[in-house]
């Protein structure tokens, strides 16, 4: 089931810089817990379907351009660690985030990012 988990993982950049948000949607659970980074920086989570919906109206009223990509794939069983980065336009620096993805029956679940890549490969047992 793994491989079928990091094919999912893959699919929510494109899904996600196409903003087909109902193909996005569809690669998650209707219940998941949804942590994107300024959520993370506020403390906050996007819950379910409506929640996620929500978070991509808020991107597209702060910025002009946000585009995620993959680095780098971990397939951890349930789990699937992608290390990346991000394109925008209107704000300076880089950025190389890492997200966390729960799977339970094929479906995304959760998704935790991590600003800090050592702290999401310590998280997942992949550094020390």
């Amino acid at each position: 089931m793994s491989q079928e988990n990091v094919e999912v993982a893959r699919q929510v950049d494109s899904a996600f810089n196409r903003r087909d948000v109902a193909h996005l949607l569809g690669l998650l659970d209707p219940e998941v817990e949804w942590i994107p980074t300024m959520a993370v920086l506020e403390g906050r989570v996007y819950n379910g379907h409506d929640g996620v919906r929500r978070w991509i109206e808020d991107l597209g009223a702060d910025w002009e351009l946000f585009e995620q990509y993959t680095e780098e794939v971990h397939d951890l069983g349930d789990r699937v660690l992608v290390l990346g980065g991000w394109r925008t336009r209107g704000v300076e620096g880089v950025n190389r985030p890492a997200w966390l993805y729960h799977f339970r029956q094929d479906k995304i679940v959760r998704l935790e990012t991590y600003i800090d890549r050592g702290e999401a490969l310590r998280a997942v047992g992949l550094l020390e």
